[in-house]
């Protein structure tokens, strides 16, 4: 084979055993976040419905602040292993505390934005990385 062939061929196989890797991380941090859920008897996001009124357990995978002079609404992805939902805190631009990859519970109704579940104004509270 050239060598040109065996570089790509090389290459090839890094890739397939980087996204592996990637998938056996993913499906950890599921695994790790059900745990988390299931000690904490909160109902899974997986199972959320419109209308219905939830707490929820999970980690932040993203947080969307508003530009300046825009519409004051924080935008924020709660995840927990099973799905994940959206969080809006309109008139707010940050909560201090809040940020992406943070631990938090969160009770509210839930309701259908679009195509997806969100759950707005909910109470929330920090929670300390469990040992």
């Amino acid at each position: 084979m050239s060598e040109h062939l065996n570089t790509r061929l090389d290459a090839l196989k890094n890739r397939i055993v980087e996204h592996i890797e990637d998938d056996r991380r993913q499906a950890d941090e599921a695994a790790d976040e059900v745990r988390s859920r299931l000690r904490r008897g909160t109902t899974p996001i997986g199972e959320v419905h419109n209308r219905q009124k939830v707490t929820l357990y999970g980690s932040l995978l993203s947080m969307t602040f508003p530009p300046q002079g825009a519409e004051r609404v924080l935008l924020a992805t709660l995840y927990d292993g099973t799905g994940s939902i959206e969080l809006r805190w309109p008139g707010r631009c940050s909560i201090p505390g809040v940020c992406v990859g943070e631990h938090i519970e969160v009770e509210g109704t839930v309701g259908m934005q679009g195509d997806h579940l969100t759950i707005i104004n909910p109470l929330y509270r920090l929670i300390a990385a469990e040992c």
